[in-house]
């Protein structure tokens, strides 16, 4: 359901934006990358680049649990923190993942659409997060969560011999 666009707190707005950049650096990140690259693991040791995007799209989804708007992302447990990795041909496919982390956009943008000041200063609620007491503070450290790894996905990219994302 499609949220008509209201004023929203101006408290967000800078953390709206990054989310918003986020999601054109992801882009930028798996353009021109077939399959067998995004699911290379760097020399050494860390997450693929595709591992990397399904991590961040559960990651918005726990958000938007937190701030009461559901979404079953359908990739299971697979990119929790912690989870062990497997071959990529147990993991849903790459449509799969990036088709679930478009779903993010919106479901994002409404739900931020939806906050109020109020809102934004209640307590938390999940597992606590460093620095989070109230939901403002959530969502500030699930940006900053997700721009660390947007930010080692640009990395990667550059490790397989792409251009960089600001390149």
């Amino acid at each position: 359901m499609a949220v008509s666009p209201v004023a929203r707190p101006s408290a967000i707005e800078p953390i709206a934006l990054i989310f918003k950049l986020n999601n054109d650096m992801v882009a930028r990140s798996l353009a021109g990358l077939n399959d067998e690259e995004c699911w290379r693991q760097p020399e050494g040791g860390g997450n693929p680049l595709l591992w990397l995007v399904g991590h961040a799209t559960i990651s918005r989804a726990h958000l938007l649990a937190r701030l009461g708007h559901t979404y079953d992302h359908g990739l299971g447990a697979l990119f929790d923190r912690g989870a062990r990795r497997s071959a990529p041909s147990a993991y849903p496919s790459r449509a799969a993942i990036e088709a679930a982390w478009q779903d993010t956009r919106g479901r994002m943008r409404d739900a931020f659409a939806t906050l109020t000041d109020e809102r934004l200063l209640a307590a938390p609620s999940g597992r606590p997060l460093p620095g989070a007491t109230n939901i403002a503070g959530t969502i500030a450290f699930l940006a900053f969560h997700e721009s660390y790894h947007v930010g080692q996905m640009g990395y990667l990219r550059r490790m397989l011999g792409h251009p960089g994302v600001a390149d």
